[in-house]
Parts: structure tokens; C-alpha cells; sequence
């Protein structure tokens, strides 16, 4: 008996011990027991479950009592609970409920300053970060209820809080009563976007898993992937605790679902920049939300880039299904085939399905196709191509492109025009005289013959003319170029001067007047061997 209490003591004295040695480690403790705090980040994304809330507010005049309010809620819960199952969560035990604000559910939204579409086209995703500075959902769903004749207008908004992206308004109309739980759960479904994270990248394909892929819904046709889903990336870079500190959506890239099994999915990346998912980052997390086309066209603007007050008017912007790399192999068949066939060949475009020009404002439409969604625009200036991008008409009401500015490689084609007529000028000059001297050697008349030869070699090399006034335009439009940091322009400015360059060199050279001169003097030699010989005819 004494050594069993004496064990007791000892085991008592060691705790204490303990406690005066590390006095955090019971706050230790209780935060790893706390399973508000990291329970769910130690699962799998695909083991995680959307935590959903849905806010509705009922406008006043919608002839709905609170009694017809409570019961849209609970037949709604049913409703989800029947076709999603346990992919959807409305109730956490796991959350700390120490505000309405924390909690999840279907709650009626009292704080909408407009109970109606237009009060939710006015949101934005600040408001929903100041009225939920915690945020434990992962969707939230902002649906309103209004009079709308004899029925109602369901209007609803999705807020995901990964993305901390706000989706575009969603309308749909019922005329009874009893059926308002259903319009709501269908605006619901066209709502909700899925998150997947992305595994790993090789090349152009991306692993992806989608959150709560693990719990297949009762109805398939809700939440559920699909092959020609499109998805948009976005970073989300964390501070050294874990905390997101700032959010990028990666502008002008999709994934496009290929293949899919329960847990994993194949993605195809099409993208106008490079290498944008590949390598590793420290504290970043790279997910990609569901994208839909909700808009029937798409405006599109052309903006220069480095101004806010020039409009890229009279671009030329071509659609095509292909992206650049098909496009170019397309191309290299087409060569190989003319080299084996010598057929002839066929029209470098005709990949082309579409072909537009900005307006004064450097805009166009772009009309929205579902059955083929994603395109990719070829936008040139004359005959550059100053950007290449993916896009899907629909999903924006509209949307920016920033091009190079223009103007200095436009300004430097004007002036190698220009260039290029006084080279045509000059070399047809040349070939006139050049011929005229040939004549006077040919009709023995030899002091026009010197004359002519000493006026062509006593003035400037017209080789050196040109030389001079192709290095002034070349200076000059790569300084601008550089002033505004367009490496761009620089490349297709030296490319232009190159082109003009070799023509000078090609039709100045000086080695013709050499064999001119040469041959006048063959002609002399031949004359004073034979003083009798006719003149050619």
C-alpha cells in the first residue's frame, strides 16, 4: 500500500514539475484538441466537405410571412440533404457557434440593404470579408426573394472563400408558392463552382483533386465533375502562419478536364504565358475554381499597354480553336506536303474561324458558343502578332486585353515605306545610268563612257545614303522603344531594319560599279587590239 501511494506522489511531482518547466504546454495541448482549428487541414482536400451557409432575404413587399419564411428554410434543408448528401454540411459541431456571423446553415439575411437582384449586383467581395471576417464556410450563398407580377424572382450570388471571388448574378422566376424551396436549390446548383487544388504539373497537364470528391452525391447531376469543365487557377500566398495574405488569379490560363477518377482528375493547361504552374513556391497554395459561361456575348477591349488614354483602334482580332503549337505544326505539314506532292499550298490561315476589327474605342464582341467554349485570340497589328491568348465568351460581361503600344514599330514601317520607295528610286536611277555608259562603250564614244564612270564614283556611295538613313530611323525608334521599356517593339524593330538592311546591300552594292568599270575597260583593250572591228548592232 505505501508503494502504491509512494508511485502516486512521484507520478504527482513529475506533473508539476512539468508544469513549472514548460507553463505553455497546456495551452499546447488544447490547441491541438481544439478541432475547430486544424481538424479538417489534415484530411485530403478530397475528404473535405463544403462547409455551406445560404443568407436569404425576402424583400417586403414579397406577400411572404415569417411563417412561409421558415418554412422555405426547412424545406430547402431537406432538399439538399436528399440530392447532395454529405458533399454539403449546413451544421459543424466542430465550429465554435459564439455568433450567428460563425455559424453554418440557412439563416435570413436582415443586412442586405436591398432585398432584391439589384441590392446583390451592388455587393462586392469586400462587403462579404467585413460582415464575415472569419468566414468558416467554404461557399457562402446570397439569394434574394422578390414580387415579380403574379411570381417570384430568385436572384442569387455564390461568394467562395478560397477564391474570395464573388459570381455573377443568377435570376430565375417561379410562379407558386409552394414551389419556392425547389427554384431556390436550382439556382443553388448553377451557382456553385468547384474548387480543386493542384497536385502536380508535367508539361501541359495538371493532376488536380476536388474538394469533397470522396462523397458522391445522391443526385449525380450535382457537383459532380465532368469531362470539358473549365477551371481558372489562382495562387494564394500565406504568411509564416499559414494565414492568406494576398490572392492572384492567373489571367489568360484554363484547365480543361480530360479524364476523371474518384479522387484525382487529368487537366489539359491552356495558356497564353509560360511555365505559369510549373515549379515550386513557398508558401503558396494553387487551387482552380469552376468556371460557366453566364453572359450570351463578351465585350472586348484593347488597351495599349503603358496608356490610359490611347484606344487600340483598327487591331485585327482572329478566333481559332487551335492553340499557337498546333497551329505551327499545321504549318509545317502543310510545307512537307507541297515538298513531297507539289501540290500547291494551302492558305497560310486557314485555321482562322473568325476575324474582327476594333471600333474607335478598340473594342469588339465576342459571342458566347457552348458547344465550342474555349478559343484563342490572335490579335495583330498589320501583319505582327502582338498577343495570343485562351478565352471562354461568356464568362465576363467584359474584359481587357493590354497589347504592346504600337505606334513606335507602326511609325518605323511608315518610314522604312518610305525608305524603301527612295531605294526603288535610287536603284532604278542607277540602273539608267549604268545602262547609258554600256551604250557609249558600245558606240565607242569614250569620253562619255569617262565622264559618266568619274560622275557615278565622284559622289557619295548611294550604298552609304542609305546606310545613314536606315541607322538614323533604327536609333531612334529603338530609344523610344527602350524609354518605354517594350522589348517587344526592339525585337521587331531590328527585325524590320534587318529585312531593309539586306536590300540596301542586295541592289547598293558597290561591286557593280567595280564591274562596270571592269568591263569598259575589256572593251577598251578589245578596241586597241582591233581598231577595225564593227560596232555590235
Amino acid at each position: 500500500m505505501f508503494s502504491c501511494d509512494f508511485s502516486k506522489i512521484c507520478h504527482l511531482m513529475i506533473l508539476v514539475s512539468g508544469l513549472l518547466l514548460f507553463p505553455n504546454s497546456v495551452s499546447i495541448a488544447q490547441t491541438n484538441a481544439d478541432p475547430s482549428s486544424l481538424a479538417t487541414q489534415s484530411q485530403h482536400i478530397s475528404l473535405q466537405p463544403y462547409r455551406i451557409r445560404i443568407d436569404i432575404a425576402y424583400a417586403p413587399k414579397s406577400r411572404l410571412t415569417p411563417l412561409d419564411h421558415n418554412h422555405i428554410q426547412q424545406r430547402l434543408i431537406q432538399i439538399i440533404d436528399r440530392s447532395i448528401g454529405e458533399k454539403w454540411i449546413l451544421a459543424d459541431s466542430k465550429i465554435k457557434k459564439s455568433s450567428p456571423l460563425n455559424s453554418l446553415g440557412i439563416y435570413e439575411n436582415n443586412w442586405l440593404p436591398l432585398a432584391s437582384g439589384k441590392g446583390l449586383q451592388r455587393l462586392k467581395s469586400e462587403d462579404i470579408l467585413k460582415r464575415y471576417p472569419n468566414h468558416p464556410f467554404d461557399k457562402l450563398f446570397l439569394i434574394t426573394i422578390e414580387q415579380d407580377g403574379i411570381g417570384y424572382l430568385i436572384s442569387g450570388r455564390e461568394f467562395d472563400s478560397y477564391s474570395r471571388n464573388l459570381s455573377p448574378l443568377s435570376t430565375k422566376k417561379t410562379f407558386a408558392k409552394p414551389f419556392l424551396s425547389e427554384t431556390i436549390f436550382e439556382s443553388l446548383r448553377d451557382l456553385f463552382s468547384a474548387v480543386v487544388t493542384i497536385e502536380s504539373v508535367n508539361g501541359n497537364q495538371a493532376i488536380v483533386s476536388e474538394q469533397a470528391s470522396q462523397y458522391p452525391p445522391p443526385d449525380p447531376s450535382m457537383g459532380t465533375l465532368q469531362k470539358n469543365f473549365y477551371f481558372i487557377p489562382f495562387f494564394r500566398y500565406l504568411n509564416r502562419d499559414r494565414e492568406v495574405k494576398n490572392i492572384q488569379f492567373i489571367p489568360w490560363t484554363y484547365l480543361v478536364l480530360e479524364e476523371i477518377n474518384r479522387k484525382y482528375a487529368t487537366c489539359l493547361i491552356s495558356s497564353g504565358l509560360r511555365g505559369v504552374l510549373s515549379g515550386s513556391r513557398r508558401r503558396v497554395e494553387t487551387f482552380a475554381i469552376r468556371v460557366k459561361q453566364k453572359y450570351p456575348e463578351t465585350k472586348l477591349s484593347l488597351i495599349p499597354r503603358g496608356t490610359s488614354f490611347q484606344t487600340a483602334a483598327g487591331i485585327k482580332v482572329q478566333t481559332s480553336p487551335l492553340d499557337p503549337q498546333q497551329v505551327r505544326q499545321r504549318q509545317r505539314e502543310a510545307k512537307k506536303q507541297k515538298e513531297l506532292k507539289k501540290t500547291p499550298q494551302p492558305e497560310s490561315q486557314n485555321y482562322i474561324t473568325g476575324e474582327f476589327l476594333t471600333n474607335r474605342s478598340g473594342t469588339i464582341t465576342l459571342k458566347a458558343d457552348s458547344h465550342h467554349p474555349l478559343i484563342w485570340l490572335y490579335v495583330r497589328s498589320g501583319k505582327a502578332l502582338v498577343a495570343n491568348v485562351p478565352y471562354i465568351p461568356g464568362i465576363n460581361r467584359e474584359i481587357n486585353i493590354q497589347i504592346p503600344d504600337d505606334r513606335i514599330r507602326l511609325s518605323v514601317e511608315g518610314e522604312l515605306a518610305v525608305l524603301n520607295g527612295e531605294l526603288i528610286e535610287a536603284v532604278a536611277s542607277l540602273s539608267m545610268k549604268m545602262s547609258r555608259i554600256r551604250k557609249w562603250a558600245k558606240n565607242k564614244d569614250w569620253k562619255k563612257v569617262d565622264a559618266g564612270i568619274g560622275e557615278l564614283e565622284s559622289g557619295i556611295s548611294p550604298k552609304q545614303i542609305f546606310d545613314d538613313k536606315l541607322n538614323v530611323i533604327q536609333v531612334s525608334a529603338v530609344e523610344a522603344a527602350q524609354a518605354q521599356k517594350n522589348r517587344s517593339a526592339q525585337s521587331r524593330i531590328a527585325s524590320l531594319c534587318r529585312e531593309t538592311s539586306g536590300r540596301i546591300e542586295r541592289f547598293l552594292d558597290p561591286t557593280g560599279i567595280i564591274d562596270l568599270k571592269t568591263e569598259i575597260n575589256d572593251l577598251k583593250q578589245l578596241q586597241r587590239r582591233d581598231p577595225n572591228r564593227r560596232k555590235p548592232r
